[in-house]
């Protein structure tokens, strides 16, 4: 089995050496726009937010929160109350600051290797400033709108955590969680800002990847027969044919393909974003696994889907319910009833009312 996995591992990789061969233009040229992507965009959003998170965790901050939250979190999730600092800072700080969070709790000891992981599957998600920012002002004209999106993406997260700790189980050698050290202000502010440097470098060469990865593909004109690859989600959003190349760049690369979205999508819109910024994208996907030094990325992949069909099932819900003022270049203001979302919704809500999940054993 490992010979024929590393064999298809060289065999992918001489493919994509020889595909990318002929558009070496392409590839410099999508190395340059994420560069520059990274430096104007990503790397002033998150590296502040790199720094905080790691100081809320090295100075004990996380630990007095998780004494608050550890009934809560142990019912309803089977976690420990610490798990409530990467999830808070997930939601607050934007990709992959909640992953990068749970990994350091992962580190020192305060979750298990078991609980890390199932953690990563919820706690990495997008922050209110690219919702609200980005999404609803600036490409929807709408800051309600943004606010909207933000908060269908938190019940979606949540949702998802429920869905991926429904029969989680606690074994004995789970029970115990090492508190680690508090370390002086002095101290934390260092180790967090050397950390968050090197996560900042991970980000951006995974930036500039899928930037040349999306220009290599437009070149080679992968693109135009986008639809191909898009069919099911098309079908699953209701979105016009319009949209199979924006969706292709977003599943790619989130903020691309979003900025690309809104003329193609129609009134499919709001649907496609919350998919894409539920998911978040290969290249999210990747800079995740980059800051979360080994740490399995099974259930992250997992909980990325499922958050992502689920926030377009709950936006569609709402503007069933809900009309919603249209964006200038959106063909219609509401959706009607859209069979497969619905059934995805309804299916997700009844796993979680009518789960057997228990956790009676303390963590």
């Amino acid at each position: 089995m490992r010979m024929l996995l590393s064999s298809s591992g060289i065999l992918f990789s001489v493919a994509l050496f020889l595909f990318v061969l002929p558009y070496t233009d392409a590839a410099a040229h999508g190395v340059q726009e994420g560069l520059s992507i990274a430096c104007s965009t990503a790397i002033p959003a998150l590296f502040p937010f790199f720094v905080l998170s790691g100081l809320l965790i090295r100075t004990g901050a996380v630990q007095k929160l998780g004494t608050w939250c550890a009934p809560f979190l142990r019912r309803v999730y089977g976690l420990p109350g610490e798990a409530a600092g990467p999830l808070l800072i997930g939601l607050i700080s934007g990709y992959p600051i909640g992953a990068q969070a749970a990994r350091e709790l992962y580190e020192s000891g305060t979750l298990s290797h078991r609980e890390a992981e199932t953690l990563l599957g919820f706690c990495n998600n997008t922050g209110p400033a690219f919702l609200i920012g980005i999404c609803g002002s600036t490409l929807c004209g709408s800051v309600k709108i943004g606010v909207l999106l933000y908060g269908i993406h938190i019940v979606s997260a949540l949702l998802t955590g429920l869905l991926l700790t429904q029969h989680t189980t606690v074994s004995s050698s789970e029970t115990k969680h090492t508190a680690p050290a508090q370390m002086p202000f002095a101290a934390s502010l260092v180790a967090s800002t050397e950390q968050a440097g090197r996560s900042c470098l991970k980000i951006t060469a995974f930036i500039m990847l899928f930037s040349m990865l999306r220009r290599v593909l437009e070149a080679a004109g992968v693109f135009s027969h986008a639809h191909i690859f898009c069919a099911p989600l098309l079908w699953f959003l209701g979105a016009p044919s319009d949209a199979a190349a924006p969706m292709l760049t977003g599943l790619l690369e989130m903020t691309s393909g979003l900025v690309d979205l809104p003329p193609a999508a129609g009134r499919a819109l709001l649907p496609a974003m919350s998919l894409l910024v539920g998911f978040g994208g290969c290249s999210v996907l990747c800079q995740t696994a980059a800051v979360t030094n080994g740490l399995p990325i099974r259930r992250l992949l997992y909980g990325k889907i499922m958050h992502g069909l689920l926030a377009a099932a709950l936006t569609m819900l709402v503007q069933v319910f809900f009309p919603i003022p249209a964006p200038v270049f959106s063909a219609a203001v509401t959706l009607p009833i859209n069979r497969p979302a619905f059934a995805v919704l309804v299916f997700s809500l009844f796993c979680v009312i009518f789960s057997s999940k228990k956790h009676n054993t303390p963590l």
